[in-house]
């Protein structure tokens, strides 16, 4: 006994020590991986190196904690700007907060899956995660991550973007700004109407534009909030231009320069924003002065090597710039430089079509299908649940029905064996009257002949209502003189049976049988001949016939329905009397002696 309490210590000890060490946390990567949160918006690249250093030991970690590594690791990396290159990682990231997170882990989760195939260009399913990220969002909640989720929606506003998608573009720029305003992020909120105002004069859409851009200016002034240039300039400038207000344009042109400290000293690395060189080189080609325009188009074409922007960004640039410098040798009527340009402006049209077909179409088709297929499987999953409710309601109305039947079929047994025990009680009433008063008349016979006149009326009538439970009329002389053998104890016995509803044995059924055996030889030889071929049980009901039990007795006694007995005495007539039928029965086996 003590020896199997000393295994059973060990095995606990031993699980309790393997459960410990697998939960361990590794305190120095605790540390590390929330100083790394903490400089996550600050100095992301800082944060990345705190988790280089401790990468090497993460398998050794339990998985919260390496989930919880990744998704920092994640955050990282998307706010250094470094593009993912797989979505293996934050897949299984993402699943796993999906099941044990909470509902800021599993919208920053599902956010950075996004944001994993927004890098590797495949907008439709970063777009399908970001909502699934918003999905994730209790907004209710007090801890909410409002932060993060303005960033999805601004994320989910460069996609639409990126695919041409101007009006849920423009959407999402507004859900985004709503947001912050909501968390008091005036800068982001200030960004992202310059981005709606820029959305709505690319669709051409200026006077709505403008509209925002005098918003944005005046919610600076009235707040004493720096004005930052390239947010009111460049599209009041353009638009200026476009209406032909030269003069008005050179004057914004001239405070832009002011303001952003363009002076004609600074060469073209120093002008962070090419737009400068386009609204500058197109205000003075509508000036008329094709020499300056000449050299600011060469600046803005020369600028494009300071810049990284994606290939269908600059060759939308070079379309505007070829277009420039066509108009500017128009101005110096230098047909040769005219057709020159004119034949790179056709040439880089050509490769922008060539692009939105390769690529942007793509995109977009890529996005269509998305949401077609989406929309086919909501409409399934919708028609599923129907048939699944339609389903649910027949199973509950057939089980309703069978139970209901069920219920009926049992109440119809109840009351038709109650109905059998009670002719049954009433039958074995009259039997026991009959015999009362046959032994009254017995005893009183010397004594009274009018007693005996009345006695005798008496037991007529018993005998009279007794033939109405048999099958035929019995004659009441031979029941008279058969009463003896009628009212023997294994019959009295088999008639109390039958009244309180009870089963016969086999044993007391074949009591019966032998005393048929001796009283009525005639009879039992008959109905046990082989040549009638009857089997135990009809031989049985020949027996019970002959002792006067009626047919309500008879189901009763041998466990079966009335209409397998009656089916039964049908089947006894046809062999033993040829007859037809079951009504017969009862007077051919009376008449056996």
């Amino acid at each position: 006994m003590k020896l199997q309490h000393y295994i059973s210590s060990l095995i606990i000890l031993f699980l309790f020590t393997t459960l410990f060490t697998g939960c361990a946390h590794d305190e120095r990567a605790e540390k590390a991986i929330a100083e790394a949160k903490q400089l996550l918006d600050a100095q992301p690249d800082s944060a990345l190196s705190i988790l280089d250093g401790i990468k090497k030991r993460k398998a050794e970690w339990p998985k919260s904690q390496r989930m919880q590594y990744e998704l920092v690791y994640a955050q990282a990396q998307n706010k250094a700007y470094v593009d993912f290159t797989t979505d293996s990682i934050v897949l299984e990231v993402a699943k796993y907060y999906d099941k044990h997170g909470s509902s800021n882990e599993r919208m920053m989760a599902n956010y950075l899956v996004g944001c994993a195939y927004r890098d590797m260009g495949d907008a439709p399913t970063a777009l399908k995660y970001m909502n699934i990220a918003i999905d994730a969002v209790d907004e209710n909640s007090k801890d909410c991550d409002f932060r993060t989720l303005m960033r999805i929606h601004s994320q989910m506003g460069g996609l639409y973007e990126d695919v041409a998608s101007f009006d849920n573009e423009l959407i999402e720029d507004a859900r985004a700004e709503q947001i912050a305003w909501r968390i008091g992020d005036t800068i982001s909120a200030l960004e992202l109407k310059w981005n709606r105002a820029c959305c709505l004069y690319d669709t051409y859409q200026q006077t709505k534009a403008l509209a925002i851009i005098d918003s944005i200016e005046d919610f600076c002034q009235k707040h004493n909030l720096p004005k930052e240039p390239l947010m009111f300039y460049p599209i009041k400038i353009d638009a200026l231009l476009q209406n032909e207000n030269v003069n008005e344009a050179g004057q914004l042109l001239s405070a832009y320069e002011q303001e952003t400290g363009i002076t004609p000293q600074c060469t073209d690395a120093d002008i962070v924003a090419p737009v400068y060189f386009r609204l500058k080189s197109r205000y003075y080609v509508m000036a008329q002065e094709a020499d300056s325009a000449m050299i600011m188009y060469k600046r803005f074409q020369n600028s494009f090597d300071y810049h990284s922007m994606p290939i269908s960004k600059r060759h939308g640039l070079l379309e505007t710039c070829y277009r420039g410098l066509m108009d500017v040798y128009s101005l110096k009527q230098q047909p040769d430089s005219v057709i020159k340009y004119a034949q790179l402006l056709c040439s880089i049209n050509d490769s922008i079509c060539s692009d939105q077909s390769s690529e942007q179409l793509l995109k977009m088709q890529s996005l269509y299908n998305y949401s077609k297929i989406q929309e086919q499987a909501l409409i399934a999953e919708h028609s599923v649940s129907k048939l699944r409710v339609m389903m649910l309601i027949l199973i509950s109305v057939a089980i309703l029905v069978c139970i209901i039947l069920w219920g009926m079929y049992q109440k119809h047994i109840r009351i038709e064996k109650q109905r059998q025990i009670d002719a049954n009680r009433e039958y074995q009433a009259l039997l026991n009257e009959m015999e009362k008063s046959a032994d009254e008349l017995r005893l009183f016979k010397a004594d009274s002949d009018r007693f005996l006149q009345e006695k005798e009326k008496e037991i007529q009538k018993l005998q009279k209502s007794l033939t109405m439970y048999q099958a035929n009329t019995i004659d009441v002389e031979q029941w008279d003189n058969e009463r003896s053998i009628l009212g023997c104890d294994i019959a009295a016995h088999l008639h109390t049976l039958s009244a309180h509803g009870e089963t016969a044995t086999l044993d007391e059924l074949n009591s019966l049988s032998l005393v048929a055996q001796k009283a009525f030889p005639k009879f039992y030889a008959t109905v046990t001949k082989s040549k009638y071929g009857l089997s135990a049980l009809e031989i049985t009901i020949c027996i019970l016939i002959r002792f006067h039990f009626i047919p309500s007795e008879i189901t009763v006694l041998t466990g079966h329905s009335s209409q397998r007995i009656t089916n039964l005495k049908s089947a006894i007539n046809k062999k033993v009397f040829s007859a037809q039928g079951a009504k017969t029965l009862d007077a051919h086996l009376l008449a056996l002696k």
